[in-house]
This record gives C-alpha cells, structure tokens and sequence, in this order.
C-alpha cells in the first residue's frame, strides 16, 4: 500500500465520522431534559419573554429543522451563540481552547516520561519485588478516578495538610501576562516574564499530576510488556553473548518496543483531552473542559454542538498523525 492511498483512506473517513457524531449528539443533547431558555430567563420570566427568546434562538421549531439550519451555518462556519456567555461559541472555543491543549500537553509530557520509565524499570527487573511494586501502582493509576484524586489533591496540599499550592486557577491575579498564543507557558518564555511562568507551573501540578495518573498507568504497562518481549528475542540474547553492556542492551531493546508506545501517543492524547472536562472543573481551570461542564449544565446546545465537535477534530487529527508515524515506522503496514 503505498503512503498516498494510506493518507486518503483515512483523511476520507473523517468527515463521515465528524458527520456521525454531529448528528448523535444533536440529538441527545435535545431530548435529555432541562428547558436553556427557562434557565437562561430566569423564574420571574413570562411566557411571552420566554417565547420571544425561543423564537431568538430557533427553539420554538421542529428538531429536524433545528439540525438543518445548524448544519447549514456549521457549514459557512458559524457555530451559533452560546445561551450560557451570550457569546459567539466559536470565540468562546478560541479562547478557552489554549488552555486545555496547554495542560493536556503537559499532562502527556508526564505521563510519557514518567510511565516508559517506570516501565522500563519494571521490565528489566521482571519477577523482582520492584517490578511488583510499580505493577501495583501503574493498577492503582488505570483504576483511580482523577475527580477523587484531584479532590484529595486538593484536600491534602491545599487546605488541610499542607498548603503548597493554589485550589485553582491558571495563574495568579498580580501575575500580569500578555498573551500572544495563548499557552501562558510559552507566552511567559517569549516576553522573558518569569514570574508569570513561574505562577503558570505552580498552578499547573495538581491538574497535570491528576489528569496524567491514568496515563502514566497505561504507559508503564504498556512499555514493560513491549520491552520484555524485544528482550526475550534471539538477537537480543546475541547481543549480551557478545559482551554489549547491558544498559546499551536495553536501550537498543526500548528503541524496538517503542511502536507501541508511538501508537498509544493519540489514543492517549484523546483520553486526556476528554479527562480535561472533569479536571478542569475541579481545579476551576479555564479551559475548554470547564467551558463543556457549564454548557452541560445549563443545556447550552450550540455550545455542546461546538466543544464535541471541536474534541471530535482534534482527536481525529492526532489518531491521524499517530496512523501515519506507525506506518513509517512500520513496514508490514506497507506490505498488507
């Protein structure tokens, strides 16, 4: 197969599956219960008022002309207006989007680092007592629900043990920082802003820590049953035959066993990127994920429409850019 068709076969896909979810989440969205408008009116409103605001938003219509006339302004990119902000949905989403793809990276980055260690570690001491305790916690960090961590985050290193770090927020208030991209990391590196850089990663560990536990579990999972069955091979046994020092041993081993890992990178990244909902809403973090909690609970159709679009693409792009990397990387795809 060669590389053009392999990219076609899965850029085509796409807009079908985008299509698909746009379609089933119209439709759940509108048949759970909850009324925006009467919310968004308030319990002193009239009828008549809360007509007029159906009428405004095009609630007073069927359903299925409801979803034409969305698609057709998705189509011309319009995402509507938010009844939560009052705001274009697609300049909401670009303002609270930096945030979660700034935290998500950096929760990735940990997650990478942390787990193909731990794995690695694991897999070289096979059978040993270490080897025992990092399976026990890379179980506990697949099992663990990240709303009951970052609480007991924030509970423990916030308020009643210690207080080492903020409850929530994405940088402190006399912390001045003017954007350029929006990842106040980066931002702070360009204007040479120290101290907002240092108040952006102070505030930036529990959620990191906390939406990267999961991950970190996979990944050291992930790595130590790759490595061992690379370190089981013949060549492998050649290679110490021959007196190569066993850490370059391993090292030429993990360099084997890393498509796994490259091939988990998106998948991965998706999980995190729809963890970030429930993180960001526990650490008041300002992203896209606490933008979708408050559009859920207030019933804000255009605004769930956009964040489960926006997720659907981003996470479609990453599965892409990971398909390909293991197709170079691989060669059997090449031959199937």
């Amino acid at each position: 197969m060669s590389f053009v068709s392999y990219v076609l076969r899965r850029i085509v896909l796409i807009p079908v599956l985008l299509f698909a979810l746009f379609t089933f989440i119209f439709i759940l969205s509108h048949v759970v219960p909850g009324d925006p408008v009467r919310a968004m009116a308030g319990e002193g409103a009239t009828p008549e008022q809360i007509a007029t605001l159906e009428q405004r938003y095009g609630l007073d219509k069927p359903l299925w002309t409801q979803y034409f006339a969305y698609l057709s302004k998705l189509v011309h990119g319009d995402m509507g207006i938010s009844i939560y902000t009052w705001r274009p949905v697609l300049d909401d989403l670009k303002d609270y989007f930096p945030a979660t793809v700034e935290l998500t990276l950096v929760s990735m980055i940990i997650a990478l680092v942390i787990g193909v260690t731990l794995g690695t570690v694991s897999a070289v001491r096979s059978g040993g007592l270490l080897d025992s305790g990092i399976t026990m916690v890379s179980l506990v960090g697949v099992t663990m629900p990240q709303f009951w961590l970052g609480m007991m985050l924030q509970m423990g290193l916030c308020v009643y043990l210690v207080r080492w770090f903020p409850l929530g927020g994405r940088i402190a208030w006399q912390a001045f920082l003017q954007p350029i991209t929006g990842l106040y990391i980066v931002d702070s590196v360009l204007t040479g802003n120290w101290a907002a850089l240092a108040s952006t990663l102070h505030h930036m560990i529990l959620p990191a820590v906390t939406l990267s536990f999961l991950a970190v579990g996979v990944y050291t999972r992930i790595t130590r049953t790759a490595l061992l069955e690379v370190l089981r091979q013949d060549f492998m046994t050649t290679a110490r035959a021959v007196g190569l020092p066993e850490h370059r041993v391993v090292g030429k081993a993990l360099r084997n066993a890393f498509l796994p890992i490259v091939t988990m990178l998106g998948i991965q990244f998706g999980f995190l990127l729809g963890g970030a909902v429930v993180v960001e809403a526990i650490f008041d973090w300002p992203g896209v994920g606490l933008y979708a909690a408050q559009a859920a609970l207030s019933s804000d159709y255009p605004a769930i429409m956009g964040v489960t679009l926006l997720f659907g693409i981003v996470r479609m792009s990453v599965n892409l850019v990971s398909d390909l990397s293991y197709f170079l990387a691989d060669p059997r795809i090449r031959e199937t």
